[in-house]
C-alpha cells in the first residue's frame, strides 16, 4: 500500500499526516480528515487556549457544511424557520444537535477533531490561512450556507468554519492540560462551540477560539451543527 507521509516543521515539532491511497470515501455532504498529529491552540490568543500544544485525532469524516434548515427539519418536522431560509444553517441547543447527529448516524465533534478540520496541521491562524479577510466570512446567520464572496474552505474542504453560526462540540467547557489560569466557568455546566458567528470583532473566529454556553441555553449565541462521523 503506497503511503505518503506529509512532514511540516514548526514551533520546534514535526508534525505528520499520513495519507494512504485508496482512503475511504467520504459519506454524501462529509470530507476526509487523516489520522496524525496537528498544532492546537495558541501562544498568543486567549488565557483558555493555552498551551499550545501537539494533539492527535484518528482518521474520521466531518460534514463540508454546516446542517441547513431543511436538512435539520427532516428529523424534526416540528422545527420552524421562515420561508426561502431552507439553505441556511440550523440553529438549535445542544440536546436538539446531540439527537440530529446520533438521527443522523453520526456524532458531534470533540475540540479536537473541530480545531483539526478547521485548521489543519500548521497552525494557521483562519481556516483558509494567516490572513484576515473580511470577504471570506459569514457574518450574518440570515445568509446561505457558503454564502460568503470567497467561498474559502478549510484545509480538508469544508465551508463556513469561521463565521456563519457557531458550532457544537461534544465537550464540557475544561482548560487544557497544563494550563494553570482560574476560569470559575469551567466544569460541567457549559458546552464549548466553536467557529465564531455575528460578533463584529475576527479574534472569535480564529481556528483556535474557544467559547462557552449553556447548553439549553442559547437566545443571545446562533449556534448550529457540523457532524463527524467514525470511520469504521
Amino acid at each position: 500500500m503506497n503511503r505518503t507521509l506529509i512532514i511540516l516543521f514548526t514551533v520546534g515539532v514535526v508534525l505528520s499526516t499520513t495519507t494512504v491511497s485508496g482512503q475511504p470515501e467520504p459519506p454524501e455532504g462529509m470530507v476526509y480528515v487523516p489520522e496524525g498529529t496537528f498544532i492546537m491552540g495558541s501562544k498568543y490568543g486567549d488565557p483558555d487556549e493555552r498551551p499550545q500544544q501537539i494533539a492527535s485525532t484518528k482518521a474520521f469524516f466531518i460534514d463540508r457544511n454546516e446542517v441547513s434548515n431543511a436538512e435539520y427539519a427532516l428529523f424534526d418536522p416540528e422545527y420552524k424557520f421562515a420561508e426561502g431560509r431552507e439553505n441556511n444553517a440550523a440553529v438549535v441547543t445542544w440536546s436538539q444537535a446531540n439527537a440530529y447527529a446520533k438521527w443522523a448516524g453520526k456524532r458531534l465533534p470533540t475540540e479536537i477533531e473541530w480545531e483539526k478540520a478547521a485548521r489543519g496541521i500548521d497552525g494557521r491562524i483562519f481556516p483558509w490561512g494567516n490572513t484576515y479577510d473580511n470577504t471570506y466570512v459569514v457574518w450574518d446567520k440570515k445568509s446561505s450556507r457558503g454564502g460568503s464572496i470567497a467561498k474559502p474552505q478549510s484545509p480538508y474542504g469544508c465551508y463556513d468554519m469561521a463565521g456563519s453560526v457557531w458550532e457544537w462540540t461534544a465537550d464540557w467547557y475544561h482548560p487544557y492540560p497544563g494550563n494553570d489560569v482560574p476560569m470559575e466557568q469551567y466544569g460541567e455546566k457549559y458546552k464549548v462551540m466553536r467557529g465564531g458567528s455575528n460578533f463584529n470583532n475576527h479574534s472569535f473566529i480564529r481556528t483556535s477560539q474557544r467559547y462557552y454556553v449553556l447548553p439549553e441555553k442559547i437566545a443571545n449565541y446562533p449556534v448550529g451543527i457540523r457532524c463527524v462521523k467514525d470511520i469504521e
